[in-house]
Order: C-alpha cells, then sequence, then structure tokens
C-alpha cells in the first residue's frame, strides 16, 4: 500500500505513529509539506516515510490518499489538486458527506469516510468508517476498534459521538475538584481517578453485554452507586447530555 496523507496534524501524526507501531503493511507513506516539524518527526520514525516538496505529489505517489485537512480550507486545499481514478480516498475531514468529498475530489474511484482519534497512535481508539471498505479496515482495525457502517446518518451520530472528549474531561477534574475539597492533594485525586476510569474501561472492551446491564452489575440495590446513579438520574443530568448531543448532530449535519 502506498498512502499519502494530505495535511500532516494532530490526527496525522497519530495515524502514522500508530501504522509504525502496529506493524501496518505499507509500502511508502507521503506526507504533506505544510506542518513541516510534525512531518519531519514522522519521517524519523520509518524510512518509508517521506515528506513531499507539495500536496500533488502526494497524490502522484499514492494509490490510498487520506484528507485529514480542517473543513474550513478543504475547498480551497482539494481544487488545487488532481486526483486520478486509481485513488482510494479516506476523508477525515468533519461535517463533509461522501457526496461533498466526491464533488471536492472528481475522479476518484472510491471514497470512504473516517473519523480516527488520537489514542490510535497507542492502538486504544475507535475509528468509525463509512461504507464498508477493505483498505479502510486494514489501516484501522490494528490502530484499536474499526466500527464500519453503510449508513452515513449512522457514521454522522459517531462522529458527533466524539464530541464528548472535553466534557469526560471536565467530569474528571470535576470528581478530582472534589477530591481536593476533602483534603486530597490533587496529584494524588488525578492518579487515582485516572486509574480508576481506565479499570472502567477495561470492562467495557472485554466484553460485549449492553452498557445498561454493566450499570445493574455495579449497582447494588441500596448501595452507593446505586444512589449517585438515581440522583443524578432524577436532576435529569443524562437528559441535558442526551440534548447536547442532539445540537452537536445538527452541527454536523450542518443545520446548526
Amino acid at each position: 500500500m502506498r498512502i499519502g496523507f494530505i495535511g500532516t496534524g494532530t490526527i496525522t501524526a497519530a495515524v502514522v505513529t500508530g501504522m509504525i507501531r502496529f506493524g501496518v503493511s505499507f509500502e511508502r507513506v507521503a506526507l504533506s509539506p505544510r506542518n513541516a516539524k510534525t512531518a519531519a518527526r514522522l519521517a524519523a520514525l520509518d524510512a518509508r516515510i517521506e515528506v513531499c516538496e507539495s500536496n500533488q505529489r502526494v497524490l502522484d505517489t499514492s494509490d490510498v490518499v487520506c484528507l485529514a485537512v480542517v473543513p474550513q480550507i478543504a475547498q480551497d486545499v482539494l481544487s488545487e489538486l488532481t486526483f486520478d481514478a486509481r485513488h482510494h480516498v479516506i476523508s477525515f475531514i468533519a461535517g463533509k458527506s461522501l457526496d461533498q468529498i466526491r464533488a471536492l475530489v472528481r475522479r476518484s474511484a472510491r471514497i470512504v469516510r473516517a473519523v480516527p482519534l488520537p489514542a490510535v497512535a497507542a492502538g486504544k481508539g475507535s475509528t468509525a468508517i463509512c461504507p464498508h471498505d477493505d483498505i479502510a479496515r486494514t489501516l484501522f482495525a490494528p490502530l484499536g476498534e474499526a466500527v464500519e457502517v453503510d449508513d452515513e446518518h449512522q457514521f454522522d451520530a459517531l462522529s458527533a459521538a466524539t464530541a464528548t472528549m472535553a466534557a469526560f474531561f471536565a467530569l474528571l477534574e470535576e470528581q478530582a475538584s472534589w477530591l481536593v475539597a476533602q483534603g486530597v492533594p490533587y496529584a494524588s485525586a488525578r492518579s487515582f481517578l485516572s486509574g480508576y476510569h481506565v479499570g472502567l474501561a477495561h470492562e467495557a472492551t472485554s466484553g460485549t453485554e449492553p452498557f445498561s446491564a454493566m450499570i445493574g452489575h455495579a449497582s447494588t440495590p441500596g448501595g452507593l452507586n446505586e444512589q449517585f446513579n438515581r440522583e443524578l438520574s432524577e436532576r435529569g443530568t443524562y437528559a441535558h447530555y442526551a440534548e447536547a448531543l442532539d445540537n452537536i448532530m445538527r452541527r454536523v449535519k450542518g443545520r446548526g
């Protein structure tokens, strides 16, 4: 596989790092020159990684092309490039549908959307893919969990769910602040909560039962977990969470 990346930011860095770390098979990786420092750091990882002099050179020397530019500049960047029918395009561009990407790249034979996250660098990320695609699966399955859907609305919903990262860290900070108020040093609170949530994530990934069943397992009748979950439910906390996701979905769909 000769794979090129148009855009050399955080996600490209994570994907390329994961490819090297977890042995994804490739002949060559061609990188956009836009972020010279990041591109040079990635090129130092493997002799098969090359920083090209232009984005067009990335296309000319690649069969698989990952579009990793921010949506605000996608039109300007892609309109200057000449794609070929041989190109297998995987778009990371948020909020751009398959039809919109197809219009931008014009002659591409195959277009796929994917939403890799920074954790793919450590083989811990989940990557949504639409539609089902052998090449995208080959690229992302070794880097964590590859979740393929054919319905673009479902893909947009998975993309919207990634807007919860900051809220997750805000929840950790809220818990840490409460512990500090009880006299626990912040460093100790942070260390405890980090390990605690890693344990919860491990439980979630070690099986396939519904999360609702896991709530039940963790909620002894009359116990502390049962009380905490009930109090949040009665205050409408989870309903607010869903409403916020609805608002994100409207933006993902270009309606917000």
